[in-house]
């Protein structure tokens, strides 16, 4: 059974960050890339089947292996395999389905910012927990999304 459209919630967080004290260094920032985001999804992201969208694929050899892989949908793992641990895309969309029901979309834009969209609240939660910057999807953000989101995050 789908989720209603109003259950979505979207939200929003920069995409390179700070090291913390103590973490390894080769520089004093880091990005966080989908490999990371999918780790961070936990048991939630396990058993979604994957379909992915992105910007000028046909540009770069692995970026359309990747999207070739997942267009009739990929398994989380397989598509850890595939990203980790560093590939980083420009504009990436990365939706995630259990059944035909669609659970998650990670977005990567202009390789400045994350958004996250889901009706999971506890997806939300443990994403703002990792990345307490997270802030609501902004609208004018949220009226190009091709995914139902007419609920945000607060």
């Amino acid at each position: 059974m789908a989720r209603p459209l109003g259950a979505f919630q979207s939200i929003t967080f920069a995409a390179w960050r700070d090291r913390l004290p103590g973490q390894a260094r080769q520089s004093n920032r880091y990005y966080v890339t989908l490999a990371e985001l999918l780790v961070r999804l936990g048991s939630f992201g396990l058993g979604l089947t994957w379909r992915v969208r992105i910007d000028d694929a046909r540009l770069v050899a692995r970026f359309a292996e990747i999207q070739m892989a997942s267009s009739g949908g990929i398994g989380t793992l397989e598509l850890l395999a595939l990203v980790a641990p560093d590939l980083q895309f420009v504009d990436g969309e990365f939706a995630g389905y259990a059944g035909d029901e669609l659970r998650v979309v990670l977005r990567e834009f202009d390789s400045t910012s994350w958004d996250l969209c889901t009706a999971d609240a506890s997806v939300v939660r443990e994403i703002r927990r990792h990345y307490p910057d997270a802030v609501p999807t902004p609208e004018d953000v949220l009226e190009e999304f091709p995914w139902p989101t007419t609920h945000r995050e607060t």
